[in-house]
């Protein structure tokens, strides 16, 4: 007799069940070993995604010796590192071997931001990440008289700095590399100092804007392919005028 179509379906599901609970019944031994097998004291720390930040400054924050950790307390850990001002994300798993793994995602530091006597690390929020304590390497400085807030800079005047800037690196990236600093004067003018080529003085005017930069980059692409030295360029007329 040959097997309906139904009637061999039915065979095979009849022969899957078997193969399937066999199957299933050795993940559920193996959890279960994991899982009833003593669990060893937390000995070592696994770090991942630290950038800017190091063990030793983690430590530091929690008020843990760097040098000579007491781990035991890890379970307050997580809590206490979702207050650092430079973490954005903070995960701490603990593995039966005795492995404590730490998670960490950092916020990015954008602009150095220079008020009165210190420094203040910012992030694209404006949100301050420390304050006379750089972490983060080649970012530009932003000087001028802003409103620090408890924790970010304040007031309409840096954010559009630091939206102009934004908008301007991201369509001249060389740039960002060559700028030093840029001064917001108190007479309202612009003055920008430059690292390469070489140490330059540049005048903006009294408007941060595109074509400021546009001006800025033909004059560099100018100088080097002319190979021209100078100490200052003055951006504020039609065309620049270099010294």
């Amino acid at each position: 007799m040959v097997d309906t179509p139904q009637e061999i379906k039915e065979k095979r599901f009849g022969r899957v069940i078997p193969i399937l609970l066999v199957f299933l019944g050795f993940v559920a031994l193996g959890l279960i070993f994991r899982w009833a097998r003593p669990v060893k004291p937390v000995a070592r720390v696994e770090w991942q995604g630290l950038v800017a930040l190091s063990p030793p400054l983690v430590f530091q924050f929690l008020g843990v010796d760097p040098k000579a950790p007491n781990i035991g307390n890890w379970k307050d850990w997580e809590k206490q590192l979702s207050n650092h001002p430079r973490i954005r994300k903070v995960r701490i798993t603990r593995d039966p071997d005795g492995f404590l793994m730490i998670n960490i995602q950092e916020k990015v530091a954008e602009f150095v931001i220079h008020v009165g006597s210190s420094l203040y690390e910012v992030d694209e929020n404006l949100e301050i990440l420390s304050r006379d304590r750089m972490l983060a390497d080649h970012l530009i400085v932003i000087s001028g008289q802003f409103t620090v807030g408890e924790n970010k800079l304040e007031g309409r005047q840096i954010f559009d700095i630091t939206k102009e800037m934004r908008h301007a690196l991201s369509l001249y990236p060389t740039l960002k590399s060559r700028i030093s600093e840029l001064v917001s004067e108190r007479d309202g003018n612009y003055t920008m100092y430059l690292k390469s080529p070489n140490s330059i003085k540049v005048y903006l005017g009294d408007k941060l804007e595109l074509n400021v930069f546009r001006k800025l980059y033909a004059s560099l692409a100018y100088m080097e392919s002319e190979a021209v030295k100078v100490v200052s360029i003055d951006l504020r007329g039609e065309d620049a005028v270099y010294h």
